[in-house]
């Protein structure tokens, strides 16, 4: 399934108001339908392109603009089973960030925040829900800093060793030993403006044209 969401930029966001439209497509039938009843005033971060499927639901960094004195980041949930949205909350010390500086991904069977505290120096927090679904159970985990410019953080590997996306005069892929706080080159490299990377999870359900 595919979910669509649209905001009125002018009215929805100034506002708080609702998304003004909300479309799941469904692979099955191959067609489009409209969700009437979206039930959340919160809205996702349109310069956050990441989001995390975990547990049958997509995460993405969103805010709510009803707060008097300010944004406060959060994180909305699309269930594709229930087909309904719901909110989690961030960690205590990430409430108050700007959504511009926060990222989020999937962490085994749970999701990972990712704070990108001080660009220009490069660094990046992972907080980790050790419990889904569970707010009081976020954990800071790692604080990385890594020689060089980091662009993104891209995803965890299996060995513990962290993917990021890193840049000098080209970008490139490297691994991030937390522990011993080293980086090794993969090998992949490209100029900065035609360079992406992402995670993979295979899958054996067919794809219909």
């Amino acid at each position: 399934m595919l979910v669509f969401i649209v905001y009125d930029e002018k009215v929805d966001i100034e506002l708080g108001k609702f998304p003004s439209k909300v479309e799941l497509y469904t692979q099955a039938t191959g067609s489009w339908r409209s969700i009437t009843t979206v039930g959340h005033p919160h809205h996702i971060a349109r310069f956050n392109c990441l989001q995390a499927f975990v547990n049958g639901a997509i995460h993405w960094i969103a805010f709510d603009r009803r707060v008097v004195n300010g944004l406060t980041s959060l994180i909305m949930l699309f269930n594709m089973g229930s087909q309904a949205f719901s909110v989690m909350m961030m960690p205590a010390a990430l409430v108050s960030q700007s959504p511009s500086c926060l990222g989020i991904m999937p962490y085994g069977e749970s999701v990972a925040v990712l704070y990108y505290g001080q660009p220009e120096e490069g660094s990046c927090c992972i907080w980790v829900m050790k419990e889904y679904g569970v707010a009081e159970s976020w954990a800071k985990l790692y604080n990385i800093n890594p020689p060089g410019v980091l662009y993104q953080m891209v995803g965890f590997r299996k060995n513990g060793e962290v993917l990021l996306s890193m840049s000098d005069n080209h970008r490139r892929l490297r691994c991030y030993d937390c522990e011993t706080k080293t980086l090794t080159n993969t090998g992949y490299t490209s100029s900065s403006d035609a360079f992406a990377a992402d995670t993979f999870m295979e899958s054996l359900v067919l794809v219909k044209p």
